[in-house]
C-alpha cells in the first residue's frame, strides 16, 4: 500500500471514529441532560392529577409538566411557557428522529366520536417505542399513552430543548 492510501485510509477511520463519538452523544431533550433521567424525572410525575392551571404535584397541567421536567434534570435557561410560546420558541428544535426526552407536540384539533381533543394546544415528553407521558384530560391524570388513534390522528411532531 503507498504512503498516501495509507494516510487517506488512516484519516477515513479517524473520521469514522469522530462521527460514531458524536453520534452517540447527541442528547435527546433537553440537551445536555441524561435520556433516563429525563424519562425517570417525567414518570414520577404518573398519577398526579391534572389542574388547569397547575404547577405542583398536588396538581398539574400539560406545559408546566413538561416545564417541571426539564427543570428537574437541569435544562439549561427553561422557563415556563404555554404550549404556543413553547411551539414558537427557538430553543425547542424540531427533530424527525425522536428520542426518548424529547417533546411532543400535535397539529390539529381531533374530533372522535362527537368529543373534541384539543392536542394543537397540547404536550407531553416522548419516553420512546411510540409511547408519551403527558397530563392527559380524558383521566385528569399524568399517565402515559401510545401515540395512536387520536393521538396520531393529532399529527404529532417532536423537539429538543437545546438551549446551548
Amino acid at each position: 500500500m503507498t504512503e498516501i492510501k495509507q494516510k487517506a485510509l488512516t484519516i477515513s477511520l479517524i473520521l469514522i471514529i469522530l462521527l460514531a463519538t458524536l453520534a452517540s452523544s447527541v442528547a435527546a431533550a433537553p440537551l445536555g441532560t441524561s435520556e433516563t433521567a429525563t424519562v425517570k424525572a417525567a414518570k414520577s410525575w404518573i398519577g398526579v392529577k391534572v389542574v388547569h392551571p397547575g404547577n405542583s404535584r398536588s396538581g398539574i397541567d400539560c406545559s408546566h409538566l413538561v416545564y417541571q421536567v426539564y427543570k428537574q434534570v437541569g435544562a439549561k435557561g427553561i422557563v415556563f411557557e404555554t404550549v404556543a410560546n413553547m411551539k414558537k420558541d427557538k430553543y425547542y428544535v424540531t427533530t424527525k428522529s425522536p428520542k426518548p426526552g424529547d417533546v411532543i407536540f400535535w397539529k390539529k384539533v381531533v374530533t372522535k366520536n362527537g368529543k373534541k381533543y384539543w392536542l394543537d394546544s397540547h404536550v407531553g415528553i416522548y419516553i420512546g417505542s411510540g409511547k408519551f407521558i403527558h397530563a392527559s384530560n380524558e383521566i385528569r391524570k399524568v399517565t402515559t399513552d401510545s401515540i395512536n388513534g387520536i393521538y396520531k390522528d393529532g399529527m404529532p411532531y417532536y423537539a429538543r430543548w437545546s438551549n446551548k
